[in-house]
């Protein structure tokens, strides 16, 4: 089973250093709003997607006052040891190493740790910009299939340079539509092999989110869910894709960007047909992030064939009882591996695992910068 042993900060947000080590299966953080809880799970989530979750800026992780941050991971993997280590530098950028060795890309990196988490502004998929819903299923797919991440690559950088184009035109007064057909048909063949992909993980996947969502609100069985995936190219051929280019070349022309493709496709989020975000109440629209999450976590173990490591930050705040149960519930029949999850209450925390029979549950107190571990 993939897990992290041992995590060792330098310099890292609050931390000035930090060296814990973790068990292989829960491990609960607490302690009070912007003691570091988050923190740590910030610096997993680097050693993961190669950046955190919380900001773009690399940056801004990097503690007051200071260069560079230093984020090291040993990770247990395949039977062996795996040394993992996210280091940045202001003004020199960022490195990923893997066994003492630096990577040549970073997408090299993307699916060796398979991680998924669930954040409290994962709210963002519901009531959020369409980009954020592109982003939740192109990440997932990308960490078991390298293929698509490479599709993603060429078309944003094929896209950006179509919209460059477009701008020059505008810019110039000198439109080429032969030229711009150029990109057209660059532009087509990695975009039809992400809709298809898309469209094959929404089948796949629509069955097991259902699943979820109705076990956590098993006594409201008359809510079904629904995920309905909008292209903004009727016809994924290649003819179907010329055919909605040309038909928005005018438009793209007076606004100087591409207005069609799959970078303007939607996911349409609906209970009983209607929109979750117009008409969800803040209880549904909670309760279908964390079924699309835990959905997640099933849908990469399968095509990862091990468990992804788990953060769950601060989802506990503002579940009823019952909810709360099923998810704990959920977590014990389902979920076998490595998870981390943060809380404000040592109690609830404890009153809530103590339903979990014998899996090792092992507390962390945060408390600015300074972690230590509770005598039980």
């Amino acid at each position: 089973m993939m897990h992290i042993q041992r995590l060792r900060l330098t310099q890292f947000r609050n931390y000035a250093e930090l060296d814990l080590s973790f068990s292989p299966a829960i491990n609960c953080l607490v302690g009070s709003n912007g003691a570091g809880k988050t923190n740590v799970l910030d610096a997993l989530h680097y050693l993961s997607f190669t950046r955190g979750f919380r900001a773009s800026q690399d940056q801004q992780a990097v503690q007051r006052g200071e260069d560079f941050f230093v984020n090291m991971g040993s990770f247990w993997w395949k039977e062996s040891q795996l040394e993992v280590a996210s280091n940045f530098v202001k003004g020199k950028g960022k490195k990923m190493l893997l066994n003492g060795k630096a990577l040549s890309k970073l997408s090299e990196h993307i699916g060796r740790i398979p991680m998924i988490a669930v954040l409290p502004q994962d709210v963002e998929l519901i009531i959020g910009p369409s980009a954020i819903r592109r982003r939740f299923i192109d990440m997932l797919i990308a960490q078991y299939d390298p293929g698509y991440l490479q599709s993603l690559i060429a078309y944003d950088r094929l896209l950006a340079q179509r919209n460059a184009l477009l701008k020059s035109f505008g810019e110039h007064g000198n439109y080429d539509a032969d030229y711009l057909s150029v990109y057209d048909e660059q532009l087509i063949i990695p975009g039809m092999k992400i809709r298809e992909a898309r469209e094959a993980f929404l089948e796949e996947y629509q069955p097991i989110f259902a699943s979820y969502f109705a076990e956590i609100v098993a006594e409201q069985a008359d809510e079904i869910p629904k995920i309905r995936y909008r292209a903004s190219v009727e016809e994924n051929t290649q003819d179907g894709w010329r055919a909605a280019l040309a038909a928005k070349a005018e438009k793209d022309r007076y606004n100087q960007y591409t207005s069609v493709g799959i970078h303007r496709d939607e996911l349409v989020f609906s209970i009983n047909g209607a929109s979750v975000r117009n008409f969800g109440s803040q209880g549904q629209q909670k309760t279908f992030v964390i079924a699309l999450k835990l959905a997640q976590y099933m849908l990469l173990e399968r095509h990862a064939q091990q468990q992804p490591i788990l953060l769950l930050d601060d989802i506990f705040d503002k579940l009823d009882e019952h909810r709360l149960g099923q998810i704990v519930q959920l977590m014990n029949e389902r979920i076998s591996g490595q998870v981390f999850i943060t809380d404000t209450s040592y109690d609830r925390l404890s009153q809530t695992f103590s339903r979990l029979g014998e899996r090792e549950v092992r507390y962390f107190m945060v408390d600015d910068g300074k972690i230590s571990i509770p005598e039980l």
